[in-house]
């Protein structure tokens, strides 16, 4: 049997892998929110200090500030990645290195080709819809909502089609194991569409908290906490997806590659689980 049926065969659904990481996020409360609340803390104080004054009103809409946070996510997604691979690892010097270690460089060029491409790829809207649903005499929430995930939706399906196409470099980059943008196409043929269904599904929930973040500043009072507090929660949930992310993408990538965590170097039987898993 070739190794793409054999990989195939292996992998587990989609469904099972994001029961599996909900269960992981719950194991790991703690990494997850000494990472997570900074981060909707630096969004909700950036929001506040911009709102609050006046002189930085022009500053509000830069794209500085999603290329700010894109970086800092993939530092969030790296230090997941780390906590999936090194999850059942025996306690030594080896794990805790490659626990601590710092985000690979290639890593953070990956995230900012990707975020190109998605500045790119926004000239591709929908227009109108808003007005539309207006005129269908919608909700004003539902028009706030549907017009901001609508008029973003092709964009997002073709940058999705594209990240998806390469997102397991980013496992093997979080292990420190050599890969290039070709094997990680190669390797990822057979769940290239669970890999697409993860990306977009994760990204059109975050569009979508985007939206109900936008609607929330509408219903609470005009307060300049009012738009810091629905950015920081729109972070969270940033940051909750992104576990999903990175969950599923390690333990996809550990099944396609039969990687095995570190072992110490005076370990009896060092590379036997490798050798058992390649065997069956």
């Amino acid at each position: 049997m070739s190794d793409r049926l054999v990989a195939e065969h292996n992998v587990t659904p989609l469904p099972l892998l994001l029961v599996d990481s909900l269960a992981f996020w719950l194991r790991n409360q703690a990494v997850f929110w000494l990472a997570a609340l900074p981060i909707a803390g630096l969004s909700a104080a950036i929001t506040y200090l911009l709102d609050a004054k006046q002189q930085f009103v022009d500053l509000r809409n830069h794209w500085g500030w999603d290329f700010l946070f894109a970086l800092i996510y993939a530092m969030f997604l790296d230090r997941w990645i780390k906590e999936t691979l090194v999850d059942d690892a025996s306690p030594c010097d080896e794990v805790d290195n490659l626990r601590r270690s710092t985000i690979a460089v290639r890593f953070l060029g990956f995230v900012t080709t990707m975020f190109l491409a998605a500045m790119m790829l926004s000239w591709v809207q929908l227009l109108g819809i808003a007005d539309t649903l207006t005129d269908w005499g919608a909700p004003t929430g539902v028009t706030v909502v549907a017009s901001t995930v609508l008029n973003w939706l092709p964009h997002l399906l073709l940058w999705a089609t594209l990240f998806a196409g390469f997102a397991l470099v980013l496992p093997a980059l979080s292990a420190a194991e050599p890969a290039t943008l070709g094997k990680a196409w190669r390797l990822g043929r057979p769940v290239h569409g669970t890999l697409f269904a993860l990306v977009f599904g994760a990204a059109f929930l975050s569009l979508l908290a985007l939206g109900l973040s936008v609607w929330g500043i509408q219903l609470l009072p005009k307060k300049p906490w009012a738009a810091a507090a629905m950015a920081g929660a729109w972070r969270l949930v940033d940051c909750l997806l992104l576990t999903m992310v990175g969950h599923v993408l390690a333990t996809l990538w550990r099944q396609l590659t039969d990687w095995q965590p570190p072992e110490p170097e005076d370990h009896p039987y060092r590379g036997m689980a490798r050798s058992r898993a390649r065997k069956a």
